[in-house]
């Protein structure tokens, strides 16, 4: 697992992207990689990213790009509320170091997990979507028992984020920890059309959950359709949507912000930049909402100068002042 926190002041360096892949590559191990282990888990991650089309300059660039956080520094007094981040299938603490870093730097401790897929679980069929999400469901649930005796974490507080597939087993945490404040899904698969039959009765009480409900998703990417009739089904659960426009499914993870902002990965752009940053306000202040337990966070998250047309977001059910404007209700 991996945690990111509010810290005090500290001269420790910075890290870089290329920490972050160095810390995915001992995923299954506590051991060094050492000076091997390393230069191998770099040109793998390189031949990954090359082989999906990002330029070897890009790559380069990328992984020596300096990030907010600073490896063990010291935690800034005082207890903040937890937020486990669900990763995508396949997905690893990189993808997810943008936003982990963005919600420690505004009071929260912010934790994931790897995808199961990178710990040896294999997915053969959609059959397999509902006992994948339970484990990593179950993987979340080790880390939030690992933070909860922290003197830094205050688990009376906690709230799940899902991007993807990791939406999924944040469902079922919800349903299981009722006392839970938030659910956030970021283009996740409780909103998708794919293996949309996934969720048995017996795994969820829909008609007894009750966590509010933050569903971003964007409509660019053909091969991430929406679906609202599991979202539908959860009638006692506050439910809202943020539809975004200009981004794609990959756009929500730390590569989407890269690849906006860096002009050697080829795709420098200021609209989907500002989108992105519109979808991070968006999620902190849902969060700080419920967690805070400030609803002027979310007013002002969801200010039309705050969207700038880039998001319209809407109660569940409700139908949106105009398409390009924003319909809100306060948090439950």
């Amino acid at each position: 697992m991996s945690v990111w926190y509010p810290a005090a002041p500290t001269t420790s360096p910075v890290l870089t992207y290329r920490d972050y892949v160095l810390v995915a590559a001992r995923e299954r191990t506590l051991a060094p990689l050492g000076a091997d282990g390393e230069k191998q888990a770099l040109e793998n991650y390189r031949g990954f990213l090359g082989r999906n089309g990002v330029p070897a300059a890009g790559i380069d660039d990328w992984l020596a790009t300096p990030m907010l956080a600073r490896a063990e520094a010291p935690s800034a007094p005082g207890r903040f509320p937890i937020v486990l981040v669900g990763q995508g299938m396949g997905g690893a603490v990189q993808d997810q170091a943008a936003l982990g870093e963005f919600l420690a730097s505004h009071g929260h401790v912010v934790a994931t997990t790897p995808s199961p897929v990178r710990l040896g679980a294999k997915m053969e069929s959609e059959a397999d979507v509902p006992a994948f999400a339970d484990e990593q469901a179950r993987d979340l649930e080790v880390a939030l028992a690992i933070l909860t005796p922290r003197a830094v974490a205050d688990a009376s507080r906690t709230a799940v984020i899902g991007y993807s597939f990791g939406a999924r087993p944040a469902l079922l945490l919800a349903g299981r920890h009722p006392a839970w404040r938030a659910l956030v899904s970021l283009d996740g698969g409780i909103g998708s059309a794919e293996a949309k039959g996934w969720l048995a009765p017996r795994a969820l009480d829909r008609g007894a959950l009750q966590v509010p409900i933050l569903h971003v998703y964007e409509e660019d990417d053909e091969n991430a359709r929406p679906d609202f009739d599991l979202l539908a089904s959860l009638v006692h659960a506050p439910r809202t949507l943020a539809r975004v426009s200009g981004l794609r499914h990959l756009d929500f993870i730390t590569f989407g912000l890269a690849s906006a902002t860096l002009p050697s990965l080829g795709a420098a752009d200021a609209h989907r930049l500002a989108a992105l940053r519109a979808v991070f306000a968006l999620t902190r202040g849902f969060l700080d909402a419920h967690l805070f337990g400030r609803p002027e966070a979310w007013t002002e998250a969801t200010d039309a100068r705050a969207l700038a047309g880039l998001v319209r977001v809407t109660a569940f059910g409700s139908r949106p002042a105009s398409a390009h404007g924003a319909y809100t209700r306060p948090p439950h």
